[in-house]
């Protein structure tokens, strides 16, 4: 079980990292060349980043109110058949 609370959370934010490198990397090939394209470049990987952050806290929390809630159901049931 503890495999299931650690190992799939961090093989999720291995792929997703892995998944936002190779999307930051297409976007940032597709800035013409020109005044502003390093402004767009970095622009552009700071918010794949910040998106990727916000999606991996978000999910975290998220799994972490749904594992409190079965625990919590799972106690109430025992509890009611003692």
């Amino acid at each position: 079980m503890k495999l299931l609370r650690i190992g799939i959370p961090i093989a999720t934010t291995v792929v997703t990292t892995a998944i936002v490198v190779l999307v930051a990397v297409w976007l940032t090939g597709l800035v013409p060349d020109g005044e502003w394209a390093e402004f767009l470049k970095a622009l552009i990987i700071v918010t794949i980043v910040g998106a990727t952050l916000f999606v991996i806290i978000w999910s975290a929390y998220f799994s972490h109110v749904v594992r409190e809630g079965i625990e919590n159901i799972l106690t109430r049931e025992i509890s009611r058949k003692k």
